[in-house]
């Protein structure tokens, strides 16, 4: 079973240099973005412990796997553990999906920010970011769900391992599974990165046309 890479962070909020900007439309904006990347906090604090989870679980597999029936007591201890490494892991997932839904929710600010914005140039520039942070959430909901279907495949296989009557050729057949699906995951990473980066792109062209229309 290949290890599978998580999320790779890319800080989609660039703080302003401290300036004032009175009540323009740029300070809103920057207040706004700001507002969503603090939401965020959890979802960018639980990245290195999920790493390390994914890291540990792995290895543990790999031991499983070179254990033969004949160690069934040792071989269900490694899988009891594993299957509470996944059990946590996901614990995680949810704790960061529910910091992603909250950085989410702020984009209601953002489209009152678009709906009172009178100068036609300004709302098309803050709708464009509007759309980027919409995509970007979009493909972060897929690559959870492919995570989870992943994670779920996963926990299918450790209970294979310590079934009596599991065939080896049902056991390889399930990591093809697993494999297939981590393949999925990791192009759901991808697209969820470039998402993230283009939103970087869009933000930092938005706030510097708003600084030269002053």
């Amino acid at each position: 079973m290949k290890k599978m890479g998580y999320f790779v962070i890319l800080s989609f909020v660039i703080l302003l240099s401290a300036c004032s900007f009175g009540e323009s439309t740029d300070e809103k904006l920057s207040n706004i973005l700001t507002e969503i990347y603090d939401s965020e906090s959890d979802y960018r604090d639980v990245q290195s412990e999920l790493v390390e989870m994914e890291k540990k679980e792995q290895s543990n597999f790999q031991s499983m796997m070179e254990l033969t029936k004949d160690q069934k007591e040792e071989l269900t201890k490694q899988v009891d553990a594993t299957a509470k490494l996944l059990e946590e892991r996901l614990g995680l997932v949810e704790k960061e999906a529910a910091s992603i839904k909250l950085a989410s929710e702020k984009l209601k600010n953002l489209e009152t920010l678009i709906s009172e914005t009178e100068d036609e140039k300004d709302r098309t520039n803050l709708q464009k970011i509007e759309e980027a942070l919409k995509n970007r959430y979009a493909a972060y909901d897929n690559l959870t769900e492919q995570y989870n279907a992943l994670a779920n495949l996963q926990e299918e296989l450790y209970n294979l391992l310590i079934t009596d009557d599991a065939q080896v050729s049902t056991i390889q057949e399930k990591v093809k599974d697993v494999n297939e699906q981590n393949k999925v995951v990791q192009k759901a990473v991808e697209q969820f990165n470039v998402l993230t980066e283009q939103l970087n792109q869009v933000k930092e062209e938005v706030f510097t046309l708003l600084q030269k229309e002053k």
